[in-house]
């Protein structure tokens, strides 16, 4: 098998799929999960994924159950034997004041956004430690708000500070057989999306004077992915100067 094997969550629309795209050129044979996406959505994204030369398999997957991930990975085992790269992209993002977050709420941002992410990691390390002639490699999507302080979406924020924190963890925790790093972007516009919750006026706090475009982001994970074999435990900022 000369193809390399990768896993996407989230990989039905918006970045995810742009993900998947990136990696189908580049030689990886793609598996992806999504969960509320319509048939119709999984089945274009599959087709413009093979289009770039690649198999493409879709699980629907509900990630926040960690039976459902152990399906999933067990499905991967069965089919391929072999995993070379997690992407850890599902995740949500909503906007809540703290004094109205309920403990619903809350426990919904921990179980998508940092627990899936933890249990994918997990079964995607067994996987990968069974072959310790190639070295796997995980990158988990984070963002500005696990450094910065968004107010107005604490959940989320928290959430990001793990993804964070577990990336250094498992980067020392994996190393040498297994490279763990992370990617923070800032506001990314997705080509054919609507982007309606993109509020445009914010651009004036990017020094760069725009937002990212999916490229800026797929040609760091390409490069986490297929040319980096050393950097690990790093959380990279895509963000166009506005942390600064």
């Amino acid at each position: 098998m000369s193809r390399k094997i990768a896993l996407v969550t989230g990989g039905a629309r918006r970045l995810g799929k742009d993900i998947c795209l990136e990696l189908g050129r580049s030689g990886f044979d793609v598996i992806f999960t999504y969960n509320k996406s319509s048939k119709e959505v999984v089945n274009n994204a599959l087709s413009e994924i093979r289009k770039t030369g690649s198999d493409a398999i879709a699980y629907k997957c509900d990630l926040t159950k960690v039976k459902n991930i152990t399906e999933v990975f067990d499905k991967i085992r069965k089919k391929y034997n072999r995993l070379d790269l997690l992407v850890n992209n599902a995740a949500i993002f909503e906007r809540t004041e703290f004094t109205e977050t309920t403990e619903s709420f809350f426990d919904k941002f921990i179980e998508t956004n940092i627990k899936s992410l933890f249990f994918c990691c997990q079964e995607a390390a067994k996987i990968m430690l069974k072959n310790k002639k190639e070295t796997g490699r995980i990158i988990n999507i984070a963002s500005l708000g696990a450094i910065e302080n968004w107010t107005g979406y604490i959940p989320y924020s928290i959430s990001k500070t793990g993804v964070h924190k577990l990336t250094q963890q498992l980067g020392k925790k994996l190393a040498p057989y297994i490279l763990v790093n992370a990617i923070a972007p800032g506001t990314v516009l997705i080509r054919n999306d609507e982007n309606k919750t993109v509020d445009h006026s914010e651009r004036k706090k990017y020094p760069m004077k725009r937002f990212a475009v999916s490229e800026d982001i797929t040609s760091i994970l390409r490069y986490l992915a297929l040319e980096n074999n050393y950097i690990t435990g790093q959380m990279i900022v895509v963000d166009g100067g506005r942390s600064l």
